[in-house]
């Protein structure tokens, strides 16, 4: 049964569910300067067009066997495998919010929306991220791979996360910076609004009902609009 709180009327805006690796923080930037730094200890290149099939997919993309690839031969990523991923904990912990970002929660939370995060990534990585950005009190419930069967572009994350925050899907937006996220949101019967970075933007984002290059061209009255025109394309 949906919370009446969240259904002022069909029309409402009740819920907005933020995707978080690259739409709350960039993660993805630390990704790609850590495997480039591996490769270039053997003289190959990775290209932002390479990284693009990483961005917001599950195995879609694995730079480790890519680099063999172009070597042509086994590595040994005993040592390796660590020293990436020092790097790349070394860079996100650089990483703040992005713009926009906080106040859309900030919004959310006092008109009492309801606020998912929703996101192709491990449970603790998340949850993890949201507390040191101080960003965890604005959310109502985080949902994540290893909590569905399947992960983005396949809906389930996004069904489990209105369910959890007894939403409808069509009363609710997704913010995502990826196809597949996108994919995902429309899938389940959320209205997508895209902010892709410079991975993404190379990525077909045509599924999402709206592209913005920044969530500060976004606000809350603009996403109410946005869902109140899918209600009526809808009916």
């Amino acid at each position: 049964m949906l919370n009446p709180a969240c259904r002022l009327n069909p029309m409402t805006l009740a819920a907005i569910v933020f995707d978080f690796d690259g739409l709350i923080v960039d993660t993805e930037n630390p990704g790609f300067i850590s495997w480039q730094e591996i490769y270039q200890e053997f003289d190959a290149k990775l290209s932002i067009d390479d990284w693009r099939h990483a961005t917001g997919y599950v195995g879609g993309f694995d730079p480790a066997i890519h680099l063999e690839q172009i070597l042509g031969r086994r590595l040994d990523w005993s040592q390796l495998m660590p020293k990436r991923e020092a790097r790349n904990w070394e860079l996100t912990l650089q990483a703040s919010v992005l713009p926009g970002i906080e106040p859309l929660l900030r919004s959310a939370r006092e008109r009492r929306l309801r606020v998912g995060v929703a996101s192709n990534s491990e449970n603790g990585w998340v949850e993890g991220g949201l507390q040191r950005l101080g960003l965890r009190d604005y959310v109502d419930t985080v949902v994540t791979r290893d909590m569905v069967i399947n992960p983005k572009p396949a809906p389930d994350i996004y069904l489990k996360t209105v369910q959890t925050l007894q939403v409808e899907p069509g009363d609710a937006v997704a913010l995502e910076d990826s196809e597949p996220g996108c994919h995902a949101a429309k899938q389940a019967g959320l209205t997508a609004v895209a902010i892709p970075n410079r991975f993404s933007e190379r990525q077909d984002l045509t599924v999402a009902d709206l592209i913005v290059k920044s969530a500060t061209e976004l606000n809350l009255d603009r996403l109410a609009a946005l869902v109140a025109e899918e209600h009526g394309r809808r009916s």
